[in-house]
């Protein structure tokens, strides 16, 4: 027996406000900030995707960063990253032309207007209220060009100013959906995003001050860093400015960025438990803990630079090893010993240098 179609398209809820009135943004649609945040895990996250397959950026060759591009894990990554910050982004140029006509970021209705000639009129600073347009809004080039047509305004600047970040997010994003097979490397990926979009999105975001106020979005899309002095995108940011890109520097704010973004996660020890051989000689859990620099809790864990992915044995006595990883329990903060010391970027001075902490592990 044959169930008749649903047409589930027809009874959803359009959300088009925030849900409160304490904040006055009201010309910005609501999942735009969503896209926001998902684009920004996304790309946090490509660090702990590179060594959950055993890579490391002291060695990292091109030939590793193309086997990286062949794993899923990384395909959701950069999938998140390109997909949520386009949509970001083409949401939030249909919002500026709704707030110039409601009706400038639909389709037109009918032949007796073409595109050329609606261009022409926004140009020309000509009345459009007579011109039919549909419920169905327009494709991002589109929306693109009547932006490029409106009169000046602190939101056209804006794309102006950024006129290739918006053209280069378009075609990757066309290249993902429509071929499904192009991926940029973990390294240009990095240089992406930290030189073309995080500067757009911060101007996006701050410097439209006739749609939006910046300050009162930040509830809706950015992490709680009310625990520690460390802002990671404004730091990337500032990373985007420098000629040589540091892609360490780089990764150790995402790591930061990614545990902002974590609510606690509980215990993270089970990796260390399942070694045998280590959970013979060895208690994590009362040696080498640290106050973690994200969260402030005493559950940041160092660990030994031992491979646990591959057989080993150790043989009797005393053996020294510098740290390999740090993990905060509580907030899920996760760092590798292939970025520099947190000292180095002014961070966690009061508990040293991390990895030149030596772990004393006895075998008998």
């Amino acid at each position: 027996m044959s169930h008749p179609v649903k047409r589930y398209s027809n009874v959803g809820y359009t959300i088009k406000v925030f849900p409160d009135d304490y904040y006055s943004c009201k010309n910005i649609t609501p999942s735009a900030l969503t896209s926001l945040t998902l684009a920004l895990k996304g790309f946090f996250n490509t660090y702990n995707t590179l060594h959950s397959f055993n890579y490391n950026l002291n060695n990292f060759t091109e030939v590793k960063e193309k086997q990286l591009c062949e794993f899923s894990d990384y395909h959701e990554n950069y999938m998140q990253t390109i997909i949520h910050f386009h949509h970001f982004i083409e949401l939030l140029l249909k919002d500026a032309l709704r707030f110039h006509n409601e009706n400038l970021a639909n389709k037109l209705h009918g032949s007796t207007v073409k595109e050329t000639e609606l261009l022409k009129y926004l140009h020309e600073g000509k009345d459009i209220d007579a011109i039919k347009f549909t419920k169905r809004t327009v494709e991002y080039n589109t929306s693109v060009n009547r932006i490029f047509a409106l009169p000046r305004s602190s939101f056209k600047d804006v794309i102006v100013k950024h006129r290739d970040a918006i053209k280069e997010i378009n075609i990757l994003r066309n290249k993902l959906l429509h071929q499904g097979s192009y991926f940029l490397p973990y390294r240009k990926l990095d240089e992406f995003i930290v030189r073309m979009i995080l500067p757009l999105v911060q101007d996006l975001l701050f410097k439209c001050e006739d749609l939006w106020d910046g300050k009162e979005l930040v509830e809706y899309w950015r992490y709680d860093n009310d625990y520690t002095d460390i802002d990671p995108i404004e730091e990337i940011i500032n990373i985007s400015e420098e000629k040589i890109m540091d892609h360490k520097a780089i990764a150790f704010y995402k790591a930061v960025g990614l545990a902002l973004y974590q609510k606690p996660v509980g215990n993270l020890l089970r990796r260390i438990y399942e070694e045998d051989l280590i959970r013979q000689i060895y208690d994590i859990q009362n040696k080498s803990k640290k106050t973690c620099f994200v969260c402030r809790y005493d559950t940041l864990f160092l660990y030994p630079d031992i491979n646990y992915s591959s057989p080993h044995k150790i043989n009797k006595g005393e053996h020294y090893f510098k740290s390999g990883k740090a993990i905060c329990t509580t907030c899920g903060f996760r760092l590798y010993n292939d970025v520099s010391e947190p000292v180095d970027y002014g961070i966690n001075e009061e508990e040293g240098r991390i990895w030149d902490y030596t772990h004393l592990i006895e075998v008998y």
